[in-house]
């Protein structure tokens, strides 16, 4: 599998209407890309930050009420960003917020390409710096009766403390008793 095959849900955030379309219609021609919502506000793109699948903002720097380098310093440690702008002094701002890119108004998509496959390099491999789901405790192993009991975590509803023994809750009627 080719690291592409990762879609990374991501936002535009701009509060030019013709820019954003723009911006929304590039993800969505962009394979590895998910169009998870546009914003006009640095409000609304918080807002939408609330679902943890989002990975990346395309962000415009230059807007009223909170600019976008405002925005960086409230956004969740998972989501890298990109900057847009037509204002090239802001180039230096951006890369003190450690921005994945930097893209200059008018935004050819070959340059937008380019920023988003580097954004995406470093967006996989972070998520493959975290832990890896087969790591995932999926079951345990307890003595139960002088039996060793296997017990699937996801059936496991509650463990109560008997105070040598844990009984494990799995579902309404089946308890494990273990002296643990």
């Amino acid at each position: 599998h080719s690291a592409h095959m990762i879609r990374i849900k991501c936002i535009a955030m701009d509060d030019e209407p013709f820019a954003l379309k723009q911006m929304a219609e590039y993800i969505r021609r962009t394979p590895f890309l998910e169009l998870a919502g546009e914003c006009k506000n640095a409000a609304e793109a918080l807002l939408l930050l609330s679902d943890t699948d989002i990975r990346l903002i395309f962000a415009d720097i230059n807007m009223p009420g909170m600019n976008g380098l405002e925005l960086t310093h409230l956004l969740p440690d998972r989501v890298g960003v990109v900057f847009t702008t037509a204002y090239s002094q802001y180039a230096v701002e951006s890369y003190k917020v450690s921005a994945l890119d930097y893209l200059m108004k008018p935004i050819e998509y070959e340059d937008f390409l380019r920023a988003a496959m580097k954004a995406h390099q470093v967006i996989v491999n972070e998520m493959k710096l975290q832990k890896p789901e087969s790591n995932e405790l999926k079951h345990l192993f307890v003595k139960s009766e002088n039996k060793t009991v296997k017990i699937n975590i996801a059936d496991l509803d509650y463990i109560e403390s008997l105070s040598e023994y844990v009984r494990f809750y799995l579902g309404p009627d089946k308890t494990v008793v273990s002296l643990m």
